[in-house]
């Protein structure tokens, strides 16, 4: 099978499909006219544009010039116009240019692998973030573990008081009443920047975004580094008493706290989701438990871009790739006639919501009774909700509207949940017997038979099972509220370990981002490259494998300086090849930078894009 190739090209035929030959193309002109060149054209006349090139040369000329990706006479300013060649100029990574080359300080890999022949692919290295944020719920503060060793290698205060915005002091203790920030949930974006909702019982509600990687942290003081939190003993712990390791709010990697909401509205469901403007980052979904709100921020500095109004108190959150929406679902304890336990989603492109989905299957042994808790999607996109305080959990099949019931009796209260992509379910319990004590981890296949598993924590040290989440290396993660411990246990070889985290924490939100890396599979490629002063961008061409059910998309920015191009929005998408900057989503303004991301994904884990080269071209003005 031969697999789709977005190549140079450009108006009819100039990309290649999956049944066209990927070799094909020409350098310089044809000796004799090819096929469909009118009568009596003099040999050595280029053909009509759109003319496929001849197969086996391995350039690639959509307008039949003899320029053009791979072309021995050089890359096309307008693979579209066999005119417009003259002062053209261009830039090429991969094939016949510079290296694809995670470590090129001009470059930037995120997500991104270079495979064995040079080509860039969707995937990750063994270096890739891998890192377990916890909120330490009564402390006022978020854990960073090394998903790896266990060891804590960062502790940041959940929210800092700025004059814009009325959070709580990070150190007064939470009474879930009226003092302390009560942080509860943690999300990752797609930079695996952490994102903490703050409840601030009876005041203001925050949330507080936490740089992962310590080139995106800011110098306030400008002093040439970055004061910020770190093991500075290698204990792998972070002492609050020492200053050395724990800055507190002068921490260099707490990028902003923002208010959400109003007074007691209690920011509690988070979720990230895709955001085409702000590419490389995603937007933060919050919902408003009180005031029956999502709320979606700027991924990159926490300004509100939209409210929508829910039918439903939310609780918990998760963005859906295959509806393009972010689900939310509220807690079963709060239950009311207008506030049954159910789901309902927002489109996170237009904004829209659905209607609300009320969960009407009982779990066997439970009564009539039904509840909700912790949300998750599997990888056929059905709706999971934990049946707190009923033993079990629920399963909506949202293009049916239909709700399966699976009971886990005897497990405890089930409180968050998470699907594996690979047939199963991870929940915690607490509340064994009416006690909260308890820890036990629930695994079920996401079809019946379910063969419902219990895996017991508590006898290793674990009490008061939150949260559950998965690493990028497949191990379940558990957060435990009443012993302060985060929870490590290896599906492959049933080892629990146990490490220590802050005060009282609670999370059970996607605090490793592992829900948005299955929902969401993509990384991108960045580069910058520097032309003349005034320079017309023509286009991005680039070659290479795109399968069926994966993508790739081309984004570009451009300023007269360097510096500049990091306050720049983005322009894009432009999903073929060539992408024409000149027309929609374009026109890109002239600039003597500019900076080509291409973003790979997919809506399949098993096929992935991969690039061979990319090509960029320009005009200088005429002196």
């Amino acid at each position: 099978m031969v697999a789709a190739l977005l190549a140079a090209g450009c108006g009819d035929g100039g990309t290649l499909t999956q049944n066209q030959d990927p070799g094909g193309g020409r350098e310089g002109g044809p000796a004799t006219p090819p096929p469909g060149t009118p009568p009596g054209t003099p040999p050595g006349t280029p053909p009509p544009p759109g003319t496929p090139p001849p197969a086996g040369s391995g350039c690639i000329d959509g307008d039949g010039d003899g320029f053009g990706a791979g072309c021995a006479s050089g890359i096309d300013c307008d693979d579209g116009d066999p005119v417009r060649t003259a002062g053209c100029e261009g830039t090429l990574w991969g094939e016949g240019g510079e290296a694809f080359d995670p470590d090129d300080p001009d470059q930037d890999h995120d997500r991104i692998l270079v495979d064995d022949r040079g080509w860039l692919t969707l995937g990750r290295d063994l270096d890739d973030s891998n890192y377990v944020w916890v909120a330490n719920s009564r402390e006022g503060t978020v854990s960073k573990l090394d998903a790896r060793t266990g060891n804590e290698v960062g502790r940041y205060p959940s929210a800092v008081q700025h004059p814009a915005n009325g959070a709580r002091p990070w150190d007064e203790r939470c009474n879930m009443e009226s003092a302390g920030n009560c942080p509860s949930r943690t999300a990752l974006d797609f930079r695996r920047d952490a994102w903490v909702a703050n409840r601030a019982f009876g005041n203001q509600g925050t949330v507080t975004k936490i740089a992962n990687h310590l080139e995106d942290c800011v110098d306030l003081n400008a002093d040439g580094s970055i004061q910020t939190s770190r093991d500075a003993n290698g204990d792998g712990r972070i002492s609050l008493d020492d200053p050395a390791e724990f800055v507190g709010a002068s921490d260099e990697c707490v990028l902003f706290t923002v208010d959400v909401g109003g007074e007691n509205d209690l920011p509690r469901a988070l979720a990230i989701a895709p955001d085409p403007v702000r590419l490389g980052y995603g937007s933060a979904w919050i919902g408003l438990n009180r005031a029956r709100t999502a709320v979606e921020l700027n991924g990159q500095d926490g300004s509100v871009i939209r409210e929508v109004e829910l039918d439903i108190n939310p609780y918990g959150a998760l963005a859906d790739k295959r509806l393009g929406v972010v689900w939310f679902t509220n807690a079963g304890w709060q239950a009311a006639p207008d506030n049954p336990p159910a789901v309902q989603n927002v489109n996170f492109t237009s904004g829209t919501t659905s209607r609300r989905y009320d969960v009407d299957q009982p779990i066997p042994g439970c009564g009539q009774d039904v509840g909700t808790y912790g949300i998750t999607i599997d990888e056929l996109g059905r709706v999971w909700v934990a049946g707190y305080p009923c033993e079990g959990a629920h399963r909506l099949e949202p293009s049916t509207a239909t709700w399966v019931s699976v009971p886990t009796p005897g497990h405890g209260g089930p409180r968050g949940l998470v699907a594996d992509g690979d047939g199963h379910i991870y929940m915690a319990h607490s509340h064994c017997d009416g006690s909260g004590d308890c820890a036990t981890l629930s695994r079920f296949n996401i079809e019946a038979p379910f063969d419902v598993e219990r895996i017991e924590l508590r006898p290793d040290g674990a009490s008061g099972s939150i949260g559950v989440d998965l690493d990028l290396d497949g191990n379940v993660w558990v957060i435990n509220q009443s012993s302060s411990t985060a929870t490590r246990f290896s599906p492959m070889t049933g080892a629990l370990d146990h490490f220590p985290v802050g005060n009282g924490p609670y999370t059970y939100s996607d605090f490793t981002g592992f829900g948005l890396l299955l929902q969401f599979p993509r990384g991108y490629f960045r580069a910058v490259t520097e032309a003349c002063d005034g320079a017309l961008w023509e286009q991005v061409t680039f070659a290479g494998d795109v399968p069926l059910g994966s993508a790739v998309e081309v984004s570009v920015r451009t300023a007269a300086t360097r510096e500049a191009l990091n306050t720049t929005d983005w322009i894009g998408t432009w999903s073929m090849s060539p992408a024409r900057l000149q027309m929609p989503p374009g026109p890109v303004p002239a600039g003597r930078f500019l900076e080509v991301q291409l973003q790979l994904s997919t809506d399949d884990i098993g096929v992935v894009p991969s690039v061979s080269g990319v090509s960029v071209s320009y005009q200088c003005p005429i002196m």
